[in-house]
């Protein structure tokens, strides 16, 4: 492998931390406004709504753990071996958004359903889907064992 890659390497995986990084600063922006727009707000006729979304946002949150891991295990399982490292930190990096991106997705549902009923409930949802992902989040060890690196590129990764 090239020397000259390293500091492309470390390039890359910044761009991934700072997309990591971003997402987790704008769920927590979202969530201190929701409960700020909240605190003092009554749960006037929302019942039907609540009662909606006391089945829905449960089964979502779960519903979309499940299917990020497994779309993103799909995806790492069908990336080319043969490709630069550049290509297979890019690819990984795609899996990880896609995958967070689900994660996220179940994250603003459950905050919305807050925002609209007042109940504290789907901010346990919440919390329990930000922690999960929080447990995403991309490191150097990860990418060698999802991206199965060989020992060449493993060091070159750890030395970045």
């Amino acid at each position: 492998m090239k020397t000259f890659e390293n500091p492309e390497i470390q390039n890359q995986k910044r761009i991934t931390n700072t997309i990591y990084f971003s997402l987790v600063f704008g769920l927590l922006v979202f969530f201190i406004i929701v409960i700020i727009l909240i605190q003092d707000k009554k749960a006037e006729g929302n019942e039907d709504l609540d009662m909606i979304f006391t089945f829905l946002v449960p089964l979502i949150g779960l519903v979309v753990m499940f299917i990020s891991r497994m779309i993103y295990n799909q995806m790492i399982s069908k990336y080319n071996s043969t490709i630069s490292l550049l290509q297979k930190i890019s690819y990984y990096r795609t899996a990880k958004i896609i995958s967070w991106a689900m994660i996220e997705g179940g994250c603003f549902l459950a905050l919305v359903a807050t925002f609209l009923t007042s109940n504290y409930l789907y901010v346990v949802v919440f919390i329990f889907l930000f922690g999960y992902f929080l447990l995403l989040r991309p490191s150097n060890e990860s990418l060698i064992r999802d991206m199965r690196l060989n020992s060449e590129e493993s060091d070159l990764i750890l030395k970045s």
